[in-house]
């Protein structure tokens, strides 16, 4: 990769770099990392010092490299990145690695040198900053970095307490050490991890946040644990969900045609309501041709192996949804991640790495569902096309949300649907059923309704859920209001958070806005709180996103009224004053 492989006069990289946008002479290094944001893994600190974490899906925990006693020692520090480096050295390399050879010295070239740092952000929960990278020269260089980013003064007293208690604790009972035994025999520690968690959780006081049970759910006003709540947790944009419409489709399609489509729809499971689905969602999006899915989280994570291969290169923004990186990750493409929404950023990328592949594909999201914002989609064509470069947008959260028709990001940028190559989105959400599809030019979606794998081998998509979003699709066209409504009520949450002063982060224009609180702890308290007020809405925490940037997160729906989101916010500020 010559973009990153070019090695200056002292031994280290001269890295690729680009004027930024910001103004002459200002520049921007563009490290071609690839992403590490992983979906809904959480890290809980209950009670300082004691840390609680929950690794998220592909993620391994690694607390032993972050909390033993000697984590913070540079002599800790230096055997593991020598240890990761010497991990990502070609085989030919046979020279001792020391902390005061540098990189080349070392045979680690820039795409080694950035699988280990990936690997080491993992194993330490740090993240390297691009500015901290370029000026890493030897070995010893990424030691001092780790060394004086890694561990803040938080960190080391948190350390220096956990290690005098084991100094002072008495030595272990013969049963304690017959549990140690077990443990260490345990073929799934990732369990017992998971256990000593949750019960970590009940001590601290805080109650487990994840997996409340809904008993009943009428519009908004869901029932848990026995009491009636008001639900800013579902992602039933539109209210189609439990649309009379909507709920009769899918009545009828059971009874015309069972329950389950009981096979794939190649060979047996298809019926007349999936074809007019398909159908229906091409006239609706825009598009040549569109086909269902039966799920689209299984729609990403197929697709991108399956159509992507070696030769190609998947470039997807940081913040791309997990199962697009879990798709990415088992391709034999190349994959990268670029900046969040930083078409600039991404341009460069292309200009010096697109004569290097046959293909380059760009991955964005319609609506990001962390932060509820969305990218400049007229500036990712415009590279696109200047870059040959191909379009792949997940409008899992902003079909039936962005535009004046809720048809999605096109629908608001006012750009043909053809000037992208495929529109991924779910059914699952704004039309109120459950599944997925692909939307494109006639040639690729067929291509890909005959041979994807999780089309090919997966039960397809159930009648009535089929029914349902067939007739939400018909709904949201005949009664146009439910679009408006939702925009109406998401500026009046958006616009009360902020006059309470609360963090609303880079939300604008979507039914997404996060209230950001500042750590993991805070945001169970907030969630847990609000929770025993009759509000309902779940928190966010590390890995799912920074642990300073942990958060609640509420979804709008056309079905809040005004005075449910003025009670919501007016809650939510008092609770977040009693946890200040």
């Amino acid at each position: 990769m010559p973009i990153l492989r070019a090695a200056g006069p002292d031994g280290g990289f001269l890295l690729h770099s680009v004027d930024s946008p910001g103004g002459a002479g200002e520049r921007s290094t563009l490290w071609a990392k690839s992403g590490r944001r992983l979906e809904y893994g959480v890290t809980i600190v209950a009670s300082a010092p004691a840390s609680l974490s929950f690794p998220a899906v592909g993620r391994r925990s690694n607390e032993a490299d972050r909390a033993a006693p000697s984590s913070h020692s540079r002599s800790a520090i230096t055997r593991l990145v020598l240890d990761e480096l010497a991990r990502v050295r070609p085989a030919r390399a046979r020279r001792t690695l020391t902390p005061g050879m540098t990189l080349a010295e070392a045979d680690v070239d820039a795409i080694g040198f950035l699988d280990a740092v990936n690997r080491i952000e993992g194993r330490y929960e740090m993240r390297f900053r691009d500015e901290w990278l370029t000026s890493i020269r030897t070995c010893g260089d990424l030691v001092e970095c780790i060394a004086t980013h890694m561990f803040d003064s938080v960190d080391r007293d948190a350390i220096s307490a956990s290690a005098a208690r084991r100094r002072s604790d008495p030595e272990p009972s013969a049963a304690t050490a017959a549990v140690s035994t077990t443990a260490a025999t345990d073929p799934f520690p990732e369990c017992a991890a998971l256990e000593e968690r949750l019960a970590g959780l009940a001590a601290a006081g805080l109650e487990n946040p994840f997996l409340h049970a809904n008993e009943q759910v009428q519009n908004r006003v869901a029932r848990v644990g026995g009491r009636n709540v008001t639900s800013f947790t579902s992602f039933d944009y539109l209210g189609l969900a439990g649309h009379p419409d909507v709920t009769a489709a899918a009545k009828a399609a059971i009874d015309r045609f069972g329950c389950s489509a009981s096979a794939s729809r190649m060979v047996g499971g298809n019926n007349t309501i999936l074809d007019s689905l398909d159908e229906e969602l091409a006239r609706f999006l825009g598009a040549e041709r569109a086909v269902v899915f039966p799920c689209g989280y299984g729609t990403n994570a197929s697709v991108f192996n399956h159509l992507f291969a070696e030769g190609d290169l998947i470039l997807y923004d940081e913040l791309a949804h997990n199962s697009i990186m879990q798709g990415a990750s088992a391709s034999k493409a190349g994959r990268r991640s670029f900046r969040h929404n930083d078409h600039a950023q991404l341009d460069g990328l292309l200009r010096d790495l697109r004569p290097q592949y046959r293909r380059i594909v760009i991955a964005i999201e319609g609506v990001y569902s962390m932060d509820g914002d969305y990218p400049d989609l007229p500036k990712f064509i415009e590279v696109k096309k200047r870059h040959d470069a191909l379009l792949y947008v997940d409008e899992a959260h902003s079909l039936g949300t962005m535009g004046p028709g809720g048809r999605g990001i096109c629908d608001f940028f006012d750009v043909d649907p053809s000037e992208g190559d495929l529109w991924m989105g779910t059914i699952s959400k704004a039309l109120g059923a459950g599944g997925g599809y692909l939307a494109g030019s006639d040639r690729l979606i067929r291509y890909l309704g005959f041979t994807t794998p999780a089309f090919v081998f997966s039960t397809a998509c159930s009648p009535p859920n089929a029914a349902a979003a067939l007739e939400g699709l018909r709904v949201i066209q005949r009664e146009p209001w439910r679009v408006t409504r939702l925009r109406e009520r998401s500026e009046l949450f958006l616009k009360l958070a902020q006059d309470c002063n609360l963090d609303t982060g880079s939300s604008s224009d979507t039914p997404v806005i996060p209230i950001i609180v500042g750590s993991s702890t805070r945001a169970i308290q907030v969630s847990q709180l609000l929770l025993e007020r009759g509000i309902n809405a779940r928190p966010i925490l590390y890995p799912a996103v920074r642990e300073s940037a942990a958060r609640v997160r509420f979804f709008l729906t056309a079905e809040h009224t005004e005075e449910q989101i003025v009670r919501a916010v007016e809650t939510l500020a008092e609770v977040m004053e009693i946890t200040a």
